[in-house]
């Protein structure tokens, strides 16, 4: 059964978006560094929920609007972003979204004084985190926060990514890793998906 436009989140994340027919809605209070997730896709003219009060994992500060976030505060910025990127260890088969899959050689610069800050480099560099090295980097979707362009200092590495259950981020949104599988098999770029960031009262 599906939802109708004026039915919790859905109702607001379609008064912040009007082309997007995948939209993945994240909330949390002030200062909390858990949150939920819900996951809407439109099929046939009708919203339908994938997920719903998804528990999430937010940094250990808590959510603040995007454009106060600075490298290293420990926040999850909130804004609209556009999905556009998802990056895995393992093979997949990503509908009309870029995928990369990660090597060894594959780093994320998170060096503020770097011309590559806060990009997916294939080398190793001063400041650069390696994505080979740790589970959390397992499979990501890029939060497309201070992307384009990147200004330094304005916060870096922003993902969504596997979860350490009962610690808070140092930026990202952690989730579980099979709630995470389920939303990149369901990704379509041709639906231009959206993620929404937002503190809630």
């Amino acid at each position: 059964m599906g939802l109708s436009a004026d039915e919790g989140p859905l109702s607001e994340a379609k008064t912040l978006l009007t082309d997007s027919e995948q939209i993945l809605f994240v909330t949390a209070s002030l200062g909390e560094t858990k949150g939920n997730l819900f996951f809407y896709n439109l099929e046939d003219g009708e919203w339908i929920p994938i997920f719903e009060n998804i528990p999430v994992q937010l940094g250990k500060n808590g959510i603040i609007p995007g454009e106060k976030k600075r490298e290293g505060d420990g926040h999850t910025p909130s804004n609209i972003f556009s999905i556009q990127r998802v990056l895995g260890r393992a093979k997949r088969e990503i509908r009309n979204i870029e995928y990369t899959k990660i090597q060894k050689y594959h780093h994320w610069s998170d060096s503020s004084t770097s011309k590559n800050y806060n990009q997916l480099i294939k080398h190793k560099e001063k400041g650069a985190v390696s994505l080979w090295d740790s589970e959390i980097y397992e499979l990501l979707i890029v939060v497309e926060h201070n992307t384009k362009p990147a200004i330094p200092g304005f916060g870096s590495m922003i993902f969504l990514h596997p979860w350490s259950l009962d610690k808070p981020t140092s930026g990202c949104v952690g989730v579980s890793k099979e709630i995470l599988e389920t939303i990149v098999s369901k990704l379509d770029g041709k639906k231009f998906p959206s993620l929404i960031i937002q503190m809630v009262e």
